[in-house]
This record gives structure tokens, sequence and C-alpha cells, in this order.
């Protein structure tokens, strides 16, 4: 069955190509043809043109010094175009790393999330969300619209595609079975290349990258396991037997997805789908009795005939055909026009009644958290103190260590390249400092097998402390041939 982990966003990405002319760093051109300039094309303004420029130095030419110097040139711009600069920012971090400029790089990072988090708005997620009980401690959201339009998507290889969203678990079976087989044949031919002595010092330094997990934590693996056991709504077909009643391939025809769930019960879920047509759908699914339309709810202090169509309309109840979860119905709500909200019987009253009256009831700390995140992310999770503490309760020794969090927002923007954001908000600076430095031993190594270049997840990792010592980011640029080795091994 399909499941979706707040590491998922870590399959959202890009990539792409195009165009003319580039020029060095001594402003020699190496244009192809006579007719290549620098000027600027009809109806293309001076962003569009250092962008052209670079991505063709970059992808056609492949000269880092040219594709550097425009891609510089654009971000001095300081245009109001996120969209470029986001990609030419993944792009120069990138050719930084290339060119041993790792501070330049990361000071880069820093300076595109900061800016980022000036531009934050409440639509990231859908408008039903406010709507969900304070009792839910972690969300996540996917924007399948914006993925789809990126560069590195139009990229990967449809297998990968279909490890993310597919609802066909013979394929997804046989797809996870062939990425252990590629991974497991990459690990033995890279330990056979190496020496006995680096081969312990390999196996070293994977301990470490385990944060500190050690032998003496079974008490708590054993609860992590008991809690794996409980599936939320959605993980545990939710999402595609929705799909499949509204005549849907898979969650990849949604236009955006979220699931949000209580760390402590799983079973207090629920689901927000964005649907183009979703009106038509729902008439079809009526049709085919695929969902069933219940009577009009009873509300505490509301009189529905009293209402507008409009209002009604946003009240309506359907119970999912052939399908219960935890032994009971699961049904369907339209809190918002072009919205589907999925969630467990028991949960239906509860969120009828908040929207009959217009009240938020999401926790105030995921509200805090979303006002930090920048309006093009592609996805994003976000999870609260307590919840964010229950994690680091289970990761033993390391977890003591780590600064008091404010809750955990993990994002990723996406464009030709992808950036992912691990963001901790802390008021321990101190401590926070310490991990930070802990952590950069981690990872720092000579060790070019442990790194494995740009296919390596750790192989762009950066961990820094903002500006004001209040919160740890952690960042990393995402390639095509990346997010094809996380899926598909390789």
């Amino acid at each position: 069955m399909l499941r979706w982990r707040p590491t998922l966003f870590v399959l959202l990405l890009c990539i792409g190509a195009l165009s003319s002319g580039c020029w060095n760093r001594e402003a020699v051109w190496e244009a192809t043809d006579a007719h290549r300039s620098s000027v600027v094309r009809r109806g293309e303004s001076e962003a569009d043109r250092l962008y052209r420029h670079g991505r063709d130095c970059m992808d056609t030419l492949e000269r880092d010094d040219c594709a550097i110097d425009y891609f510089e040139q654009l971000i001095a711009l300081e245009p109001d175009r996120r969209e470029l600069v986001g990609d030419a920012t993944f792009r120069l971090v990138e050719l930084y790393r290339r060119h041993d400029k790792a501070d330049d790089a990361t000071l880069l990072l820093r300076k595109f999330w900061e800016l980022g988090m000036g531009r934050i708005s409440a639509g990231v997620v859908p408008y039903s969300t406010r709507f969900a009980p304070e009792t839910v401690s972690t969300l996540f959201m996917v924007d399948v619209a914006k993925l789809e339009q990126s560069g590195l998507h139009r990229t990967l290889p449809q297998d990968a595609k279909d490890m993310m969203f597919t609802c066909d678990e013979a394929r997804r079976e046989l797809l996870s079975e062939q990425a252990k087989a590629r991974r497991e044949a990459k690990e033995q031919e890279r330990l056979a290349a190496m020496t006995e002595k680096e081969r312990e010092e390999y196996h070293n330094r994977r301990k470490r990258l385990r944060f500190g997990r050690s032998d003496d934590d079974g008490k708590s693996k054993s609860k992590s396991k008991d809690k794996d056991e409980i599936q939320t709504v959605y993980s545990a077909g939710g999402f595609c037997k929705v799909a499949a009643a509204l005549g849907l391939a898979d969650p990849r025809d949604f236009e955006k997805f979220l699931g949000a769930s209580n760390h402590a019960d799983q079973r207090e879920s629920l689901a927000i789908m964005q649907i183009d047509e979703l009106e038509t759908k729902l008439g079809a699914a009526v049709e085919a009795g695929l969902i069933v339309a219940e009577l009009a709810p009873q509300i505490e202090g509301r009189d529905l005939s009293a209402m507008t169509q409009g209002m009604r309309d946003k009240l309506r109840v359907w119970t999912l055909a052939d399908f219960e979860y935890d032994g009971a119905p699961v049904q369907l709500l339209t809190l918002d026009r072009g919205e589907l909200t999925m969630a467990p019987k028991a949960m239906i009253p509860g969120l009828l009644d908040a929207r009959a009256h217009d009240r938020d009831r999401l926790h105030p700390k995921l509200q805090e958290l979303l006002g930090q995140v920048p309006t093009d992310v592609t996805f994003v999770s976000l999870i609260t103190p307590a919840a964010t503490e229950s994690f680091m309760g289970e990761m033993g020794a390391m977890g003591r260590m780590l600064p008091n969090p404010a809750g955990l927002m993990i994002a990723a923007v996406v464009y030709d390249y992808a950036g992912l954001f691990v963001r901790v908000p802390t008021e321990d600076s101190l401590k926070a400092w310490v991990l930070l430095s802990l952590a950069r031993r981690l990872i720092d190594t000579d060790d070019e097998g442990a790194r494995a270049g740009e296919e390596d997840f750790m192989g762009n990792l950066d961990i820094s402390q903002t500006r004001d010592g209040k919160a740890l980011l952690m960042t990393n640029i995402l390639t095509t041939g990346a997010v094809t080795n996380m899926f598909l091994g390789g």
C-alpha cells in the first residue's frame, strides 16, 4: 500500500536545458555561430537573458566559469523572479562546490531561505487545513502541480516517478526489489575495491552517520516499531482509494495533497486533496456507487436551511464504499471549493462544526511554523515541538544532546535542481552550536567512497546556524542522479 513519509520530500526535484551564447570571465565570447550574442531577445528581461546564458554555459557548453559569471550577475540583480533566482542559486551552489567554494555555497543557500521566509503565504497548504483538530501534531504537503512543472521531474526515469506515487502494489514491490539489488551490487563493488583498512574505516563512518544511536536503545527501537504498525488513514490506502473512486490513476493526478496526524495516535489522521473538476468527479463517483452521499448533518448552533447554498455545499458528507479504517467507515468532506477532506468517521463531526462556525483549530505551533514556509515550496513537512521531542527520544544518546526544539520543518523547492531545507528552531543557541560542531565532524571526511559524489544524498549536505543563532539549518542540493539513486538505487 502507498506510504507517505516526511522524506518524500526528498523525492521532489528537477533538471532542464536551453539556448544560446556564453562568455568567460575575461569576457571572451564562446559563440557557436556568427549570430549568437548577449543581446536581449524580443520580450526577454535582463534576468531572463542572464539565466538563459547561464544555463547554456552549464548544460550545453559545460563551461563552469562562464556559468558562474552569469548566475552571479543574476543573483546580484535581485529580480523579483523567485523561480529564476531559485534555480540559479541551486546551480551556483553546485558550481561553487565543484570549485571548493563551500563557504560561498553556504551563505548563498542561507540567503535564499531567508528571502523566501519573507514571502510567506497561508496558501502553501489547502485552506481546509485550518479546521484540523489541535491534536494533530505533524503534517506534510506535496504540490504535485509544481513538481510536474519542474525541469527535474521531466528528466526523471518513469520508474522513479512510479516509485513515488504508484498505487500498483505489484509494480511498487518489483521496483523496490530491483532498487535493493542495485544498491547491494554497488555496495559490494565498492567494498571489493577497498583494502581491509579502508573497509574498516568505511564501516566505522557508516556507524557514525547513524547520529549516535547506541546498541542499548533496544527499548526505544521496540516502541518505534510498535508505532509504525499503526498506520494513518492515508498510508493505509486512503489516498489510492480516493483516487480510484474519482477515476484517477493515483495521487499524482491530484493538484496537491496533504496528510496530517497525531504522532501519539496516528489513528487520529486526515488527508486533504486539491482536485481539478472535483464536483464532476464526485457526481460520477456517486453514480458509480463508489461513494455514498449522506444526509445533511446536524450541527449544533447552526441552521443549515438558513445558510447559502455555497455554504451548505461545504458541509456535505460522503462515505467511501468498500473501505474501512480501524474497523470504521472513512468519509469525505468538501470544506472548501476544489478541496476534498478524507477522515475516519469519528473525526467528521468536529471538522463539520469547525467549518460551520468558521473556527480555526490547527495547532498553534503548526500555524507558527507555516508562517515560516516560503510560498514556492513543492514539499513541506511540519512537526510540533512535542512530536519532535518524541522523535528525538527514539534516537537514544544523540537525541539527548539535541537542543530543545521549537518544532521541525522540512521543505523542498524544486526547479531544474532542487533545494532541500531542514530547519530546527530552538532558543538554546549554545546547545545548537555544540550540535552543529558535532554534526559537521560526522559528515566531514576525506573518504570519497563514503560521499560518492553527486549521487550520494550526504554529498552536498551542509549544516549551519541561522544568523541569530536560534535555529539549525541543514541544506542540500539534489540532482536528477541523486533522486534516481534514492528511489531506484542508481
